[in-house]
Order: C-alpha cells, then structure tokens, then sequence
C-alpha cells in the first residue's frame, strides 16, 4: 500500500531550510545590535572628550581671570614713577596675591636650606664643604621646586653640603 502525500506547495520551504532561516534572522539581528552598540560607544567617547574639554577651559578660565588683576597691577606698577618704598610694597602684595591664587589651585613651593637632599624631590647642581649644614643636606636652593596638587612638576635646583670640612 501505498500512501498518497499531498503536493508540496512551490514556496514551502523544507524544516531544516526553516530553521537556517531562522538562525539568519537571529544573525543578522545580532550583528544589527552589536553595530548599534558600538555606534553608540563611539558617540559616548566624542561626548565625554568633549565635556572633558570643556570642564578644562572652564578651570583655565577661573584662573586666568585671577592671574589677570595681577598682571594689571604689575603693568600699573610699571608705569608709575615711583620706584621708592611704595613701589617695593607694591610690588611684595602684588606677589602675595600671585602666590595666594597660586596655592588656591594647589600649587606648592618646596625646597628649604638645611632639608635632607632627596633626589626624588631635588636636582642637585653644585656639592661643597658648608661648616654649619650637614652632609647630604641643603645648603642652597638656586630654584624652589613646585608640586601641583601633590605631583611634582618641577624638582627644586639646589646646592648639597658635603659637610663640615674641618677635621677634629
């Protein structure tokens, strides 16, 4: 006996055909998503450097409006004939103030006579004999060292004692 199928319809696909369609779809949907992903990744990072640029200038802004009344003062003093007592007066708040804004955006000055020569810190130029510093320590600072909010961004130039030169 022979059992009769009904004929296959012309578009009808095969179930394993079906299912490799299906698993295309899923594909094809998967590789969308991952595209819109990363389309959105590289949308996020233009977004954040471009915020970070801007809370850059904003702070560069906040300290150049400080340093600018200093430098006015400073242009003032200059064109004033007094070179006297007043103008030294001047000229010592006109630093003051420099180095007030300064620390305000956590600058830092370091290096002090007598202070234990760390290399870490110090860039030492000059070694000689001093009677009343230590060896190792310094004996003069040619130029202050700088910190910016606890980084180093200019080690301090200074002189190092070898020590007392007189032999007991």
């Amino acid at each position: 006996m022979h059992t009769i199928h009904p004929p296959i319809p012309k578009n009808a696909s095969h179930p394993k055909e079906k299912e490799k369609k299906e698993d295309g779809d899923e594909r094809v949907e998967a590789d969308d998503k991952y595209l819109r992903l990363m389309a959105e990744f590289e949308n996020y990072k233009r977004r954040s450097g471009r915020e970070k640029e801007r809370l850059i200038e904003a702070a560069d802004e906040l300290l150049i409006k400080e340093l600018i009344e200093v430098r006015e003062n400073f242009e003032r003093a200059f064109t004033s004939k007094d070179r006297g007592e007043t103008f030294a007066n001047g000229m010592k708040l006109n630093c003051d103030k420099l180095n007030s804004i300064l620390q305000k955006h956590g600058l830092e000055a370091y290096g002090e006579p007598g202070e234990k020569f760390d290399p870490e810190l110090h860039e030492g130029l000059i070694c000689g004999p001093n009677d009343s510093i230590p060896d190792s320590h310094i004996s003069e600072v040619l130029e202050r060292g700088y910190t910016l909010k606890g980084k180093i961004i200019k080690h301090a130039k200074v002189a190092v004692s070898s020590g007392n030169t007189k032999h007991d």
